[in-house]
């Protein structure tokens, strides 16, 4: 039987039909006896469960004698003192409830979110109100905080696992229904503040606090206010971290209890593991169950990487970067992956290593060996080979596991288990196979798809004899293509990481039937994204069908297509939008920038890649950028040819740009001096002229004076020749740069201001944020220090939302460099927290930055011992600008000693900003042992110490 106490009073039968009960007072005396389970309950206490009446005793028995024949089994017993009702394990909703919600607690008690989450939202989809009943009244109450106190437990592991967005409907409910319940609203305040909804997090505070200052007389507590402290930082603790992006299983698993409990029995005891076996064994899908089973086990989530759409020279490091770091500043991946997982506690899935086995045992040694509380899992068909690692083979599927596989997958066969047992032994029990075998049977019964395996198991003989099965099932499925559909299907496998169906079109011929057709037939994974697939087996084995040359040139030209674009749309209000598409398509940029170098076709190399420099800078990959395009380069350099001169010069100027400010180029003057030479030889007037406002940017910084003023007027005279008001405001911007070091702070001002409306009136938020930056230096410079306050602040904010935390660490040090004077102490606070934030994005220059101003910080606070440390750190920066190391290395002088002058001396031979080492000589003037240093450094342009401090 089941009792249900929640909601009306109800006994089901064993076979789930209601028991018919007698009237109101019978209901009531059983709602009585169940919730005071297991005691006897009085004759005196149940007169109380209805009206008064002339003989009550009889009036009892005759209600305890309707509930007994109603009753199917006897349960209701007369004893000692008065009544009680017998019940066996499970049989009371409420305990049912109650057993579920300690359960799931325990479950998130022990680490284990997941399983937490399924556990207490199953229980809590069962709630209904319990009947009022005044004798009820404090078992209700307490039934109550019970669902309360579960509800607050799922949504912070729901919160953990990063389903933070979603809650918040649900949050901003409960906060309504009980405004007074604090967890709640410290709960809506992470959602909305890990969804990216800062202002509405502080707004739910600020309304709590009023809310409890108003009905209570008191404030929030101090986890709440803690919460608000860091959210006004935006400094978020682990609460705040995502789970990772590990994706739920779809589908059962198979035969696999074994491998799952090994594996994971390994996890607690190595810190690399990785799942081998041949190919369609099931290393994936076995990896992402264990993972989604150990979930709770790592505090900072489980981060799955897919190298299947890494190319074979490609890197593994920056495709682990792309996943974790996604959105950060380019600095290389090494640095900033050990930042960033140094201290962080991991599992890293590394899926399909195979193809790129020695780059991932590389990257999977270096990051375990600077990051100690890291751990990876891997996949692939050989082991790493790298100390420490432990490898768990996975074998073919037991016969009865494939049998129970196949029926799943194919839930239409009538066919025995004999026969269905046949067919699995044949395709060696290999789950991928048996996938698309169970496909095939929309079309043919078991037995004739094993009689076609003979005609068709045409494996490659050089292949391991372990992949005949595979192949000749392919062969098979492909042996049954129409015409077009075996077209489309090798002209898939140009694709890396799929494509969507108007790229499938125009590359493939690709029709929405046959793309379905395929689909169908297992050969091609349809995404929730929209996008079209091959898995990395079929793909391999698509490419090798038919000859793709020709396709593989159409996807050049949509990938040309795509970038063109990308160029005329990005400096627009849909700067977002082709952001998010370039991210989306990265792997088919690199697969055909690759097939591109591979086949000499440096022409159409560099048009791609020039296309995409700014795209590069934007994204924050500017080191990958100027790899590729210093690729392309040499490309075309192997094998110059007449006509190509513009793309050329445009390919040159970003390779400039970005190898200097990621600093992967030792002389990025070269590509730009390049460029001039093109500009005084070439009739290609209209390509060399958008590369020169490029060029002027560099040689502001490497090539100060006359060269710098050069650049400038060539860029002017092509800025005569043609109307292009984007590349106007990037002159305009270069322009304030050059007049702050001609000391003409006007003219500096006045030319941000132009770059700044441009850039505001097409929603550039990234050239807005830049442009506040470089009109705030202006006007700091020029002496006016609150509308430099508020240029940088306006900078600081438009970067937090479009989040470019690097921007924003740099505006945020501004504000920091004019506060030092007026309080050191708070100030400390502040630079700490930069710096912290630095280290974690590998953020050099930002890190050494903001340890010269903390030095200087401690030193106003009379604290030289952590002043020498945070000077040190500043010095040991390799990175960072040669001015940084030079501030360091001066004050180090100042409270260290003359040891330190050589340094400093050694790092001004290597600036050639005249800005910089301007700003460098009124800092050194006061420091003693420099000042003779500082006097000759400050025949420059005036300025102030901003230009070296920030």
């Amino acid at each position: 039987m089941l009792f249900r106490l929640l909601g009306p009073i109800e006994v089901l039968g064993d076979d789930g039909s209601a028991v018919a009960l007698p009237g109101t007072r019978a209901r009531a005396i059983l709602a009585m006896l169940l919730v005071s389970r297991p005691d006897v309950v009085s004759p005196s206490q149940l007169f109380t469960t209805g009206r008064s009446a002339k003989d009550p005793v009889n009036a009892l028995h005759v209600q305890i004698a309707k509930l007994r024949a109603a009753l199917p089994e006897p349960r209701l017993v007369s004893e000692r003192g008065g009544y009680r009702l017998l019940t066996r394990a499970s049989e009371v909703d409420a305990d049912v409830f109650a057993d579920a919600c300690e359960k799931g607690r325990e479950l998130a008690r022990q680490g284990d979110p997941a399983a937490a989450v399924t556990v207490l939202r199953e229980a809590l989809a069962g709630w209904r109100q319990p009947a009022g009943y005044d004798f009820a009244e404090v078992w209700r109450v307490r039934l109550e905080e019970l669902r309360l106190a579960a509800l607050d437990t799922v949504l912070d592991a729901e919160l953990t696992l990063g389903r933070h967005r979603e809650l918040v409907p649900e949050l901003a409910g409960l906060v309504a229904e009980h405004p007074l319940r604090e967890r709640f609203a410290e709960l809506l305040m992470l959602a909305l503040h890990c969804g990216g909804r800062r202002p509405e997090a502080l707004t739910v505070f600020g309304d709590l606090r009023r809310r409890l200052a108003d009905e209570l007389g008191t404030d929030p507590g101090p986890r709440t206010s803690a919460l608000h402290l860091e959210i006004l930082r935006d400094e978020p603790e682990a609460p705040l971290t995502p789970g990772g992006n590990l994706p739920h299983p779809v589908g059962a698993l198979f035969g696999r209890e074994p491998d799952l409990e090994a594996a994971g029995r390994l996890l607690g005891e190595r810190r690399l593991v990785t799942l081998t076996g041949p190919g369609g064994v099931g290393k994936t899908r076995t990896a992402r169950e264990l993972g989604h089973r150990l979930r709770g086990r790592f505090r900072d989530g489980i981060w799955l990487v897919e190298l299947a759409s890494v190319a074979r020279d490609g890197s593994v490091l920056d495709a682990v970067a792309a996943t974790l770091l996604d959105g950060e500043p380019a600095a290389p991946a090494r640095d900033r992956l050990v930042a960033h997982l140094r201290e962080r506690e991991v599992l890293l899935m590394l899926d399909n290593c195979e193809h790129v086995v020695d780059d991932a045992a590389e990257a999977a040694e270096l990051l375990l060996g600077r990051c100690p509380r890291l751990t990876v899992l891997a996949t692939s068909r050989e082991p790493l080979n790298i100390e420490g690692e432990r490898p768990v083979p996975l074998a073919p599927l037991a016969l009865p596991d494939a049998i129970r596989l196949f029926r799943d997958r194919a839930p239409g066969v009538r066919d025995g288990d004999a026969a269905v047992g046949r067919l699995c032994a044949r395709l060696d029990a290999l789950p991928l196979v048996l996938e698309l075998a169970a496909a095939g049977t929309r079309l043919f019964s078991v037995g004739e798809i094993e009689s076609r395996l003979d005609d068709l198991a045409n494996a490659s003989r050089r292949a391991p004899a372990r992949h005949h099965s595979v192949r000749a099932l392919l062969d098979w499925s492909h042996a049954l293509l129409s015409e077009a559909e075996r077209r489309v299907f090798a002209g898939l496998s140009v694709f890396r990481d799929g494509c969507t169906f108007a790229d499938a079109e125009r590359v493939c011929g690709a029709t929405a039937d046959v793309l379905a057709a395929l689909v169908d037939k297992s050969l091609v994974v349809a995404g929730p994204d929209g996008r079209f697939r091959l898995l990395e087996t079929v793909r391999g084995y698509a490419a090798s069908t038919m000859d793709t040359s020709a396709c593989h040139n159409r996807h050049a030209d949509v990938r040309i297509a795509f970038a063109r674009e990308v160029y005329a749309g990005l400096s627009s209000p849909r700067q977002q939008e082709l952001l998010a598409c370039f991210l989306a398509e990265l792997p088919n940029v690199r697969e055909v920038t690759t097939w591109l170098l591979r086949r000499g076709d440096g022409p159409r190399a560099l048009l791609l890649q020039g296309l995409l420099g700014y795209l590069w800078y934007v994204c924050g990959r500017e080191a990958e950028g100027a790899r590729w395009l210093g690729r392309a380069i040499a490309c075309f350099d192997a094998d110059p040819r007449p006509g190509h001169d513009g793309p050329l010069a445009v390919a040159l100027a970003w390779h400039s740009y970005l190898g200097r400010v990621s600093g992967v180029l030792p002389d990025p003057w070269a590509p730009a001096d390049r460029v001039r030479t093109l500009y005084r030889t070439t009739a290609d007037r209209d390509g060399v002229r958008i590369a020169l406002p490029a060029i002027a940017a560099v040689a502001v910084h490497l090539r100060p004076g006359a060269e710098s003023l050069a650049c400038l007027e060539e860029a002017e005279e092509v800025m005569a020749e043609f109307e292009h008001p984007w590349l106007r405001a990037i002159l305009d911007a270069v322009w304030s740069e050059q007049h702050r070091r001609d000391g003409d702070l006007a003219a500096a001002v006045a030319a941000a201001e132009a770059n700044l409306r441009y850039f505001e009136g097409i929603d550039d938020r990234f050239g807005v944020v830049f442009s506040h930056l470089r009109l705030g230096d202006a006007e700091e410079h020029a002496g006016h220090r609150s509308r430099a306050r508020d240029r940088w602040a306006r900078a600081r904010d438009v970067a937090r939302a479009g989040h470019a935390p690097v921007k924003r660490g740099y505006a945020e040090l501004r504000l920091a460099y004019l506060d030092l004077g007026d309080d050191p102490s708070a100030a400390v606070t502040v630079l700490e927290r930069i710096r912290a934030e630095a280290a974690e994005l590998a953020a050099a220059d930002l890190g050494a930055a903001a340890a010269n101003l903390l030095g200087l910080a401690h030193v106003r606070c009379r604290d030289e011992t952590a002043a020498v440390t945070c000077f040190l750190e500043a010095v040991a920066s390799e990175r960072a600008l040669p001015v940084r190391t030079a501030v360091a290395a001066g004050h180090l002088t100042a409270l260290a000693g003359p040891r330190w002058r050589p340094p400093v001396e050694q790092a001004v031979e290597r600036i050639p900003d005249p800005l910089h080492r301007a700003a460098l000589g009124v800092l050194l003037r006061n420091l003693t042992g420099l000042d003779d240093l500082g006097r000759a450094l400050s025949s420059g342009p005036v300025c102030t110490p901003l230009a070296a401090l920030v």
